[in-house]
């Protein structure tokens, strides 16, 4: 057991399956990968992965609907996040502070336990985003929503974003998410926009009722596969989870679960993350003249932004 989680986790929890148990060890054993140079402080964010343990003893994460007022993403399904500040600790105390202000969750590192950091990822907007994985161990925590940012709370299995049908999720009624909170009162966006298409068959134009679908878009050197799952809650006006929420769950179901999901997770001859950096740092933009300000971009532009992934061991 790591030393920042002294106290068996299976004595703080309701009870647990075995694969949700091991699930939580294998986010505690993890070591990311750090990136070879560093990048600027101000162009990074991080967003919470927030878990709890479901009453049937599966492993659920909490996600929102962001504000129809916000300028960016409105009526968006998210993970609770945002950019770095002065007097953010690390990229742990980013997400916890984000998480504080939009959905109320304390900051209390004994009832909130960060079980680990994932690799970062990059943001359309050319921001790298940190998952930071938490595990509420205080099931009387009431979230109190920031209606400024966020209108409602809901669930679902962090499972769900290993499979293509919902009949596949273990303990899941599809559309009958266990918890719903009700609110109380790009500088290298992808060029292509193709429809998604559904996993089967591989064609274009995909019926828009399937649960999993997915679409390839040239961008950051290559093509990337964006993926979408549907939340059930649609018929009430909550979005698919997408873009770069759907990349850090379907990676975080990955590490967790230790398996590969039911679908390629990757595009053909996708680059790895680090490679899509190394290819951003070179073609202009937000992130590279930050780079650049802070006299980190020289070791960047030596980097080989060639390659490809593995994909039986894709990692987005």
């Amino acid at each position: 057991m790591s030393p920042r989680n002294p106290t068996p986790l299976q004595s703080l929890l309701l009870p647990l399956k075995p694969a949700s148990l091991q699930c939580l060890h294998r986010f505690i054993e993890y070591k990311r990968t750090p990136l070879a140079h560093p990048v600027p402080k101000r162009r990074t964010a991080a967003v919470a992965i927030i878990l709890f343990v479901g009453r049937k003893g599966d492993l659920y994460v909490l996600l929102s609907t962001r504000s129809g007022e916000l300028r960016t993403y409105a009526h968006d399904t998210a993970l609770p996040g945002g950019k770095y500040e002065d007097g953010d600790e690390d990229e742990e105390g980013t997400a916890r502070r984000e998480a504080y202000e939009e959905i109320g969750l304390p900051i209390d590192k004994d009832r909130v336990r960060c079980l680990t950091l994932l690799d970062p990822f990059i943001a359309g907007n050319q921001l790298l985003v940190t998952p930071v994985v938490f595990l509420v161990t205080d099931n009387t925590i009431n979230p109190v929503l920031n209606p400024d940012e966020v209108k409602a709370l809901f669930s679902m299995p962090l499972a769900a974003f290993l499979h293509d049908r919902p009949a596949d999720i273990p303990g899941w009624n599809f559309g009958l998410s266990e918890r719903v909170t009700p609110a109380p009162l790009g500088s290298v966006p992808p060029p292509e926009r193709p429809p998604y298409t559904d996993n089967e068959d591989g064609g274009v134009g995909g019926r828009e009722g399937r649960y999993y679908q997915y679409r390839d878009v040239n961008w950051g050197g290559g093509m990337v596969r964006m993926h979408r799952f549907l939340t059930g809650r649609e018929g009430g006006g909550v979005k698919p989870v997408y873009g770069l929420t759907a990349a850090i769950l379907l990676h975080a179901a990955m590490v967790g679960y230790g398996e590969a999901p039911s679908f390629p997770a990757a595009a053909p001859g996708q680059k790895t993350m680090h490679q899509r950096i190394a290819w951003m740092m070179k073609r202009g933009g937000a992130l590279p003249r930050a780079a650049e300000a802070d006299g980190l971009l020289d070791a960047w532009l030596k980097e080989d932004d060639g390659g490809g992934v593995d994909e039986t061991k894709a990692r987005l």
